[in-house]
């Protein structure tokens, strides 16, 4: 202990010395112990944990796989709304499926009239997530139909920014597109998925939108049925692709199915860079 405290006060006297270095080393070593502490963090979140959602292993999304000759070098496309359907039907390795779009509203009569992201959503969306809200329910079958489906679930963030955290918002009505909806449940503080939807509401297809097999507007997620994996699963949709195609040549020759883990999905092309990041900065200090 004695060579110690000798060592740290000749230290001490050698930085007094010298302020302009020791002012730059520790400058230098706050930005290294922030960047890392920042690379870790998006590492760890990204990467390492679970998905907040129920079993997260078991989910995945289904694309389209496009033909090559009508559209080089695509890999995945987005889903048309009667082959997701037949999907559903005559998939023997999904518990459940689910149809999402993407749609921009103007909110009114809450403060500010703002635009919104919001997300349209068949009825076995949060079922198929194992997410259920903080507040009220999610959405039944009945108002996943044209006409019916006035209802929305709010995001927390939008809870507690536009409407103050109300905690009677469930049974009230807000403004959307100058149409009147009723707020049936608000979601928890963790639950961000699509990352960029605000709230969510029951997609309500019309049977005409339920029949277009030739334009792709969708995306899904599915759970697999326990036991089933990844491999099992993507040669079932390759049989149902096949036989669309010769049900549906004008519309699905060519067309394909792609299953991947929601979490590959979600990270794509990020992993590598962030696993690039962490490496250096995990050896410097």
């Amino acid at each position: 202990m004695r060579e110690l405290w000798q060592d740290l006060r000749f230290a001490g006297r050698t930085l007094r010395r010298t302020p302009g270095y020791t002012l730059a080393a520790l400058l230098v070593l706050a930005l290294g112990i922030g960047a890392n502490t920042s690379i870790f963090t998006v590492v760890n979140t990204v990467l390492l944990q679970p998905l907040p959602l129920g079993n997260p292993e078991r989910l995945v999304r289904v694309w389209h796989t496009p033909p090559q000759s009508s559209f080089p070098g695509a890999k995945i496309f987005a889903v048309s709304a009667a082959n997701f359907l037949d999907w559903q039907k005559q998939n023997d390795v999904f518990e459940s499926m689910s149809l999402i779009s993407g749609a921009s509203v103007n909110l009114t009569g809450a403060g500010e009239p703002v635009t919104l992201q919001t997300a349209t959503v068949t009825h076995e969306y949060f079922p198929t997530l194992q997410a259920k809200p903080l507040l009220g329910r999610s959405f039944p079958a009945e108002e996943d139909q044209d006409g019916k489906n006035h209802a929305v679930i709010l995001s927390f963030a939008e809870w507690k920014t536009r409407f103050g955290g109300d905690a009677k918002i469930v049974g009230k009505q807000i403004t959307l597109d100058q149409q009147r909806y009723d707020v049936v449940g608000v979601m928890g503080p963790t639950f961000k998925f699509p990352s960029w939807a605000r709230m969510w509401t029951p997609m309500g297809m019309t049977a005409k939108e339920a029949a277009v097999r030739g334009e792709h507007h969708y995306y899904t997620v599915a759970r697999l049925k326990p036991g089933v994996d990844v491999k099992q699963a993507q040669a079932e949709m390759d049989t149902i692709s096949q036989r669309l195609a010769q049900q549906y040549p004008a519309d699905d020759k060519g067309w394909g199915a792609l299953v991947i883990p929601l979490r590959e999905d979600m990270v794509g092309d990020v992993r590598p860079a962030l696993l690039v990041l962490l490496g250096p900065s995990g050896s410097c200090c």
